[in-house]
């Protein structure tokens, strides 16, 4: 499940290291490292819960796939 307060936190975590630091450019690549791995962690939670839909009676798979995401 997607948790907008954990991926808040990954990215003020992610600029909370970095502002000491003197060299922005490098501060930069790293922030935006950190935020890139912390959406997809984030994306990697997401659930797809297949309900119904499809059918395949001896034949290719047909219908609307019928889901939720959490």
């Amino acid at each position: 499940m997607l948790n907008e307060t954990r991926l808040k936190n990954k990215i003020r975590a992610a600029f909370s290291e970095e502002k000491e630091e003197k060299d922005a450019a490098a501060a930069m690549d790293r922030i935006a490292t950190k935020l890139a791995q912390a959406v997809i962690e984030e994306i990697k939670q997401i659930s797809i819960m297949y309900n119904a839909g499809l059918v395949a009676p001896n034949g290719p798979v047909s219908g609307t796939f019928n889901y939720t995401i959490s």
